[in-house]
């Protein structure tokens, strides 16, 4: 996957590091803990621009410093049948 960052966000020493796919319109968020550990990384998609979504990355920063858990990462192993 070809990779572009496109942003930084901080809130109370958490960071949000944006990233722009080769995809058209999606973006993938690397939240990350004052330490530099990764805490969660999460897609955002149909959207030209990510500060579309700036609150919302925003909103997830805070819900981190208070101590909100990272949301579980999903099996993406099996791409079923299409």
């Amino acid at each position: 996957m070809d990779e572009q960052p496109v942003g930084t966000l901080t809130f109370s020493g958490y960071t949000a590091q944006v990233y722009s796919t080769s995809t058209p319109g999606e973006f993938r968020v690397v939240y990350q803990d004052p330490a530099g550990k990764t805490l969660e990384e999460a897609p955002i998609t149909g959207i030209s621009t990510y500060h579309q979504r700036e609150s919302e990355i925003l909103d997830r920063l805070r819900q981190f410093r208070d101590g909100a858990p990272p949301s579980p990462t999903p099996y993406l192993g099996d791409p079923g049948e299409y």
